[in-house]
Parts: structure tokens; C-alpha cells; sequence
């Protein structure tokens, strides 16, 4: 289970991280950054276009990042959260890297993000997985 716990505390923070880079780069920086980062000639309404469509994926790292670190302080009870978590890293993470690779978007960036997110799905099967083996052991008295 404390493999489990720190997958949810590491997955947390590296959202938190990701929500705090995003914000930077969307509203902190400078928008020729933006431009510059697009495969595409861009304007400043096509910036503001592009920030206002990103919004949702950065709120939606905030609420994952909380929620993961909400969830570690008893990821026994979560072990079906943190499979949904590997679900939103496959398709959230894999299956959209792969969709902004092929629009044109620069691909060494995406292709470590990939990594990242089959690292983050490959370990958090592994121990939800070692957690529900556990429980029955747990539910009977017969654990540690």
C-alpha cells in the first residue's frame, strides 16, 4: 500500500508542477513564447484562442494534482481512482501526445511526455493491482 500511497503523492505533485509550468507559460509569460511554441502563424487573438482551449487541461491538472494527493492519505480506499488516473494518462496523455505530434506540434517535447505517461500507467497498474491482491489478506485479519 505505500507504493500505492507515494504513486498518488508523486503523481500530485508532478500536476501541481505541470498546473504551476502551464499558468506560467499562459498567463505569466510572454505570448511570443506562445507563438513560437505553435505550429502554426499565430496572432494575438490566435494566442488568446489557444490559451482559452488549453484552460480546461489546466484546471484539470489542478484537480488532478489535488486529488492525488487528497487520495494518498488512504489509497486503499482509492485503488479504482487511481485506475481511472491511469485511464486519463492514456488517453488525456498518450493518445493526445500522439494527436499533437501529428497536427504539427514539435515532437521530441511530446514524445518524453509519452514516456512520462506510460511510466506513470505501467506503475500505477502495478500497485493498485498489488493493493486489491492485499485486501482480501487485509479484510481477513492476516496482514501485517
Amino acid at each position: 500500500m505505500k507504493k500505492l500511497q507515494w504513486w498518488f503523492r508523486i503523481i500530485g505533485v508532478w500536476y501541481l508542477l505541470l498546473g504551476l509550468m502551464n499558468i506560467y507559460m499562459m498567463f505569466l509569460g510572454s505570448q511570443d513564447y506562445l507563438a513560437q511554441s505553435l505550429p502554426f502563424p499565430a496572432d494575438e487573438w490566435a494566442i488568446r484562442a489557444f490559451v482559452d482551449g488549453w484552460s480546461p487541461f489546466l484546471f484539470e491538472m489542478f484537480g488532478i494534482a489535488t486529488f492525488a494527493l487528497w487520495a494518498s492519505r488512504n489509497p486503499s480506499k482509492h485503488t479504482s481512482a487511481a485506475l481511472l488516473l491511469v485511464w486519463l494518462e492514456f488517453t488525456h496523455g498518450v493518445l493526445d501526445d500522439i494527436f499533437l505530434i501529428a497536427r504539427g506540434y514539435e515532437a521530441s517535447g511530446y514524445i518524453g511526455f509519452i514516456v512520462i505517461h506510460l511510466i506513470i500507467i505501467a506503475t500505477g497498474l502495478v500497485f493498485s493491482r498489488q493493493v486489491q491482491a492485499d485486501a482480501p489478506a487485509t479484510q481477513l485479519g492476516m496482514a501485517d
